[in-house]
């Protein structure tokens, strides 16, 4: 469904130049959850928006391709094929993607009618409440008179994934869809995207930084660090301690554990930018408990699976 070949994506300005992605590749296969991991500043929003060509100056594309479906996102005409047509996108935070000013009716029923030239206001306004249904929004005609203000941050998450997938799409973004929200309500999201994920035989990218959620629901895992790919890790081999890069077994150890009442364990260090100082030496070598002479010398191939001159055994 998604295929990413050596993807470099640029900051420039006339004070610094920066990767901010640097020769990514992956693929994802038609019907899978597929996880995006890595703190912020590695880049994930950043990849999210260049599938739909959202990135505006000083941010941009200066190699590699994206291909959506067989389609090359190669200039301004191909992502008009694939944007809400193919691809659908779930922001991180609801309320600042919502219109305070307009009812939730009118959000969906504009994005349905913006995709379905030809429709009724009548059938519009019938598709609207089914998707509130599909969502699991109660008294979904009654939600549709709400403005985003009067729903709580779960109700308009579920909004979001509602207009998402208002046009039919094939592949869903879900960009740290469960980030503002508590708990309980992050986990009926998470139950929501799995259930409407297998019902409508979606692709779904999902992106966060919780390495415990992301084992939890998605077949492989991507680890980015700083722009550049780091590890692809099945959820199995994940769980079972199996993940070769010592980035991806350093952010499994900042999971809190129960019962643990010591201090949270974290990475030493923060994440650098990635300039030409990385050419020829690993990206992660500063703050890496594995790293031996070579890692600054040398910058790692990716092989097998992962990126390292010295992975775990």
């Amino acid at each position: 469904m998604l295929q990413v070949n050596n993807l470099t994506v640029e900051l420039k300005s006339y004070k610094e130049n920066f990767y901010i992605l640097r020769d990514f590749s992956l693929h994802i296969n038609k019907g899978e959850i597929f996880g995006l991991a890595g703190e912020s500043g590695s880049g994930k929003s950043v990849f999210a928006k260049c599938i739909l060509g959202l990135n505006k100056e000083p941010i941009y594309k200066t190699g590699g391709e994206i291909i959506v479906d067989g389609i090359n996102t190669n200039d301004k005409n191909s992502f008009k094929l694939i944007r809400g047509k193919k691809v659908s996108m779930i922001f991180q935070n609801p309320l600042s993607s919502l219109n305070p000013v307009m009812t939730i009716g009118r959000h969906l029923i504009e994005t349905i009618k913006l995709h379905n030239k030809n429709i009724s206001k009548s059938d519009a306004y019938n598709m609207a409440v089914s998707l509130l249904k599909d969502v699991e929004i109660d008294m979904p005609e009654e939600r549709l008179n709400n403005y985003p203000h009067q729903l709580s941050g779960g109700m308009n998450q579920r909004v979001m994934i509602a207009m998402a997938l208002a046009t039919n799409p094939e592949l869903l973004i879900a960009d740290e869809p469960t980030t503002a929200l508590d708990v309980t309500i992050q986990a009926q999201i998470i139950n929501l995207i799995q259930k409407l994920n297998k019902e409508r035989n979606l692709t779904t990218l999902f992106i966060s930084h919780d390495m415990a959620l992301l084992a939890s629901i998605c077949n492989n895992i991507a680890v980015l660090y700083s722009g550049e790919l780091m590890e692809i890790v099945s959820s199995k081999d994940l769980i079972d301690g199996k993940e070769k890069h010592p980035y991806t077994n350093a952010l499994k150890k900042c999971i809190a554990q129960i019962g643990n009442k010591g201090e949270l364990t974290t990475i030493k260090g923060f994440i650098k930018k990635n300039n030409f100082l990385y050419n020829e030496k690993c990206i992660f070598a500063d703050r890496c408990d594995n790293s031996i002479d070579v890692c600054c010398n040398k910058k790692p191939v990716f092989s097998n699976g992962y990126k390292c001159h010295n992975p775990n055994t």
